[in-house]
């Protein structure tokens, strides 16, 4: 299982190396109303996509007593579904660029309407490599979808300079995935509904968790693409990656042990409750200093980065960093209640984010996208409490036990800001490149030093309390010296 995991840790790291050069390049080459077009798409294709995602896939994996008759029947459904959503995309072409007031829109959707059918029929087979653990093949497979979609859409950015692109981009990944799934795996699908039933009585569960999901990450693109078109919706897009890059990318591997781990501890209420705490004290010292990190250097970033005519990204990136800290402890908490068997707790609980959501978008949108930043960030700081709450409800961890386990790293990344924001002088578009790429990494060394030091200092003064920190140095320590260990042996 740990060598699987390494597979999925190791796939995760190349997709988003592969994800980010491709948007760097990209940056560079479109300008945010490309990217905006292409959003305004997706968020409904997304949606039509998520309302049918009955996870077949999680079905055959979950059920050990599979037969060729369920891949073939999950084949069916998905193939069915595929089919249903290309043509209703289609029918909503007209609709769709009607409601964004932009006609090129209608040809976007269109043509990327092809891809949930593309997508239906790939290979059922693959679900096989992660159900018989082969994770090797199973990384192998999602890594060409991956580079086929990045050798396209690069090129083709160079050479068209629009959001056609993208779209190019986009079908040529789902069709590499479905042709390279025949290749991968010699199961051979044909129609057939006779254990649908079975597959969908399993799967309809996943689907609100899915449309809640969809909700609470998309909601906002509906608003801000309605009010003021596509070129403010792609800044917002990029700079909402960009922005939760650090969080995402540094709790995803730490989130994926927990839900297995804490399956594992359910019954033990105190080694969950230490488990879990520890858990989040790892989380928080990696990932906080990392937004931090980006809210302090930001104004730098962007023109170093993503280049003059993103400039607006700006307090976007501030804004939507800080939204990412409270998003990472939101999936944490997630992780743990749906280990312990309260799922339906995740999914009241993230329903009441996309209301608070919804509401706030609908009086601060009009600001432009600073005032959907707003709004998100609202939400997340509104719906902590409850979600504290229902850790505290399930597992027994107070909402004080929780905010103990976090604050120094929280200290340490205020005293990051307040000492990078006072080095760095103000950014003015005058400032030639080489200046601002200079100011950019003394701000990063300043930024990292800084918080080391804040953090040791703080261990010292409350008498080296154990932590995620003593866990940090002693992994690093070991590593360090198993690397010098063999080259003065070899001496």
């Amino acid at each position: 299982m740990a060598h699987g995991a390494l597979w999925m840790v190791l796939f995760k790291f190349v997709e988003r190396t592969i994800g980010l050069i491709s948007t760097l390049i990209l940056v560079r080459l479109l300008d945010p109303a490309q990217f905006g077009i292409v959003a305004m798409a997706m968020s409904f294709i997304v949606m039509a996509e998520l309302l049918a995602a009955f996870g077949f896939d999680i079905a055959l994996i979950q059920r050990q007593d599979a037969t060729p008759e369920h891949y073939h029947s999950a084949w069916t459904l998905n193939m069915l579904l595929g089919l249903l959503i290309s043509l209703l995309m289609l029918a909503v072409a007209a609709p769709i660029s009607h409601f964004y007031n932009q006609p090129d829109l209608f040809w976007v959707v269109c043509i990327l309407a092809a891809g949930p059918l593309i997508s239906g029929a790939e290979n059922i087979g693959v679900v096989a490599f992660r159900k018989d653990l082969e994770f090797r093949k199973e990384f192998l497979f999602q890594l060409s979808r991956k580079a086929i979609g990045f050798i396209v859409v690069v090129p083709l950015a160079f050479w068209l300079q629009n959001y056609w692109a993208l779209v190019a981009g986009m079908l040529a990944s789902r069709l590499s995935g479905t042709l390279f799934s025949y290749l991968a795996h010699p199961f051979r699908p044909h129609f057939t509904l006779s254990k649908a039933a079975n597959l969908v009585g399993f799967s309809k569960w996943l689907l609100m968790n899915n449309v809640v999901g969809f909700l609470k990450e998309r909601s906002s693109d509906f608003f801000i693409g309605r009010l003021h078109g596509p070129a403010v919706l792609g800044l917002y897009n990029v700079s909402y990656e960009f922005a939760n890059l650090p969080t995402t990318e540094l709790s995803a591997p730490i989130n994926r042990a927990l839900l297995p781990g804490f399956a594992k501890l359910k019954s033990d209420a105190a080694a969950l409750e230490a488990g879990y705490l520890n858990a989040i004290r790892l989380l928080a010292l990696l990932a906080v200093p990392a937004a931090a990190g980006v809210f302090a250097v930001a104004s730098y970033f962007v023109p170093v980065v993503l280049g003059a005519k993103w400039l607006g990204a700006t307090p976007l990136l501030e804004l939507l960093a800080l939204n990412g800290v409270l998003l990472l402890f939101h999936s944490s908490i997630c992780s743990v209640l749906i280990a312990t068997g309260h799922p339906d707790r995740v999914t009241k609980t993230n329903g009441l984010y996309v209301v608070i959501l919804i509401v706030a978008l609908y009086f601060l949108t009009a600001r432009g996208a600073t005032g959907a930043a707003y709004a998100v960030l609202i939400a997340s700081m509104l719906s902590t409490p409850v979600y504290l709450f229902q850790i505290r409800s399930c597992i027994g961890i107070g909402a004080g036990a929780f905010l103990l386990s976090i604050i120094r790293p929280v200290a340490g990344s205020l005293v990051m800001i307040a000492v990078v924001r006072s080095i760095l002088p103000e950014y003015t578009p005058a400032q030639t490149m080489g200046d601002s790429i200079l100011l950019l990494a003394t701000g990063i060394a300043a930024g990292a030093s800084t918080y080391v030091a804040a953090i040791f200092i703080m261990l010292h003064l409350l008498g080296r309390p154990a932590g995620a920190e003593q866990l940090v140095w002693a992994k690093a320590s070991g590593i360090i010296k198993a690397r010098i260990r063999p080259a003065a042996i070899k001496d």
